[in-house]
């Protein structure tokens, strides 16, 4: 029999209601069943069984903190799987997309939950008290999607177009018809949305994987120096076109560039992203002196942060159109691996030596069918043979079939999904040499002497192992039957794998 004061609670409208309290019971023993499980299986568990059980909880103050617990939770072990994907080779193994789906399955579903709470606070004009709950929903929802875009970032994949309309609607929930002013609430969900858009404008396929962590952080922090507002009427009135964006929150995308606008884009009902001051906080990065304090300080390498400037900046857009054929080459990646390609291990032109491909070479290849070409560049589909942990700015070899020529590229752009694996290529010179390079009396090194680099002007280039030189420094540089004295110039690229110099004429 209830006691008088069991009683007294169910009558009084005050405290935790019966269903509440059961509701609450059970995600807490949910919760506590995750203990000691793998990061996979307390990701598949949350999302499974964990999450659902929240929906039953008619209290929306009760679901936002469980909610909340599910969160943390999901924070030890979502870092691990994110890292395998990053780490993992392409196309993605089947066990490595089991955990991403996993993960995406959780990150889908706590954005829907924290969307939902959202939505029913907005239907009931939002009480007293209840304002902060609101707005922290919403920017939970956002971050819950960007999070599941950056985990399709780290596979080369696209961001589904249903993610972007998500993040769209999300933002139309604080903006509404009637802007107003940022306040401490609405304020961190602009950010949030920008961030977003952000990244998606440094064009993540073009960057390494490994670096993608840092470069989303730096999205974070110059996403307080973007400017959104209504697309004006007049575009003759934007003042910085080459570093502005359109956002149609109608459709799922990120927007485009205003340099490179689709002619048949209705601008009517638009959001303009302005950049120019992204621009700006990327310079004083790239230009600050050692010790000297800027803000934002942005924990990037100059290479990286003059990658982002181009791609913010606008000047990012193809040189040459593109013929399409369908010939096949063979694809060795990695420093070491193509200087022991171009360094006496290339093949003839005869079909009957294919059988003997690498198989006294120590070296392995994987095959991949040329899409298309450009004069600076080739697009290439992968069709089988070994899987490569390529990321945007390695360095490949590519050999057509038939052919004795090799192409020495630098991996510019990635495109991953489940059916395909496609990898835009740069072309870095018509002609290269496998040399050794010394400082003086030190010992050589081996690097790739790049003849000319029509990409970058009237200079010859040199690609060595990384943190062996540095600019400025003269070299001596050893080819068959002659040395060149050089001083290297700019470093153009630097990542785990290489760094890639200019080289400049010292003095007679």
């Amino acid at each position: 029999m209830d006691s008088p004061l069991q009683l007294l609670r169910e009558l009084l409208p005050f405290g935790p209601s019966s269903a509440e309290q059961k509701s609450a019971a059970a995600v807490r023993g949910l919760l506590d069943t995750v203990a000691g499980l793998t990061s996979q299986e307390t990701v598949a568990k949350l999302a499974a069984h964990v999450l659902p059980a929240i929906g039953q909880q008619p209290n929306l103050q009760l679901r936002f903190k469980q909610l909340e617990d599910i969160r943390q939770e999901a924070e030890h072990a979502l870092p691990t799987l994110e890292q395998d994907i990053t780490q993992a080779v392409l196309p993605l193994p089947t066990a490595v997309t089991t955990a991403a789906l996993h993960a995406d399955n959780l990150l889908k579903g706590m954005s829907v939950a924290y969307a939902g709470i959202a939505r029913s606070l907005n239907k009931g004009q939002i009480e007293s008290g209840m304002s902060h709950v609101y707005h922290r929903c919403i920017q939970r929802a956002m971050a819950m999607v960007a999070r599941r875009q950056l985990l399709a970032y780290r596979a080369y994949a696209a961001p589904s177009a249903t993610s972007w309309q998500t993040l769209h609607d999300l933002h139309r929930l604080v903006r509404g018809p009637l802007i107003a002013p940022l306040n401490g609430e609405t304020a961190p969900i602009e950010h949030e949305y920008l961030g977003a858009l952000l990244f998606a404008y440094l064009e993540p396929s073009k960057l390494p994987r490994t670096e993608l962590e840092v470069i989303n952080t730096c999205s974070r922090q110059l996403a307080a120096y973007a400017f959104i507002c209504d697309f004006p009427a007049d575009v003759g009135t934007i003042r910085h076109p080459d570093s502005c964006f359109l956002v149609r929150p109608d459709e799922g995308t990120a927007g485009y560039p205003l340099s490179r606008l689709p002619s048949n884009v209705s601008t009517f009902g638009s959001l303009l992203i302005d950049c120019s001051q992204v621009l700006a906080a990327l310079d004083r990065n790239i230009t600050r002196r050692p010790g000297k304090l800027v803000e934002p300080d942005l924990d990037a390498p100059p290479a990286i942060l003059q990658s982002l400037r181009v791609a913010i900046g606008g000047r990012s857009a193809r040189r040459f159109s593109r013929t399409h054929f369908r010939p096949r080459g063979d694809l060795v990646s990695g420093f070491g691996s193509v200087i022991s390609f171009l360094d006496g291990n290339t093949f003839s032109r005869r079909a009957v030596d294919a059988a003997n491909r690498y198989d006294s070479r120590g070296l392995s290849a994987s095959e991949w069918v040329l899409i298309d070409e450009s004069p600076d560049g080739f697009r290439l589909r992968y069709i089988n043979g070994e899987k490569k942990q390529l990321g945007a700015g390695d360095i490949v070899a590519l050999q057509p079939r038939e052919s004795s020529k090799i192409h020495v590229c630098l991996v510019r752009r990635i495109s991953a999904s489940q059916v395909r694996l496609e990898i835009g290529l740069q072309l870095m010179s018509p002609q290269v040499s496998v040399v050794d390079v010394a400082i003086g009396d030190s010992v050589e090194s081996r690097a790739i002497f790049l003849h000319s680099l029509p990409a970058y002007g009237k200079h010859a280039g040199l690609i060595t192992q990384p943190g062996h030189h540095s600019s400025g420094q003269k070299v001596r540089i050893n080819l068959p039957g002659r040395s060149l004295h050089r001083k290297l110039g700019t470093c153009m690229e630097a990542n785990g794998g290489l760094e890639f110099f200019t080289l400049e004429q010292l003095p007679d």
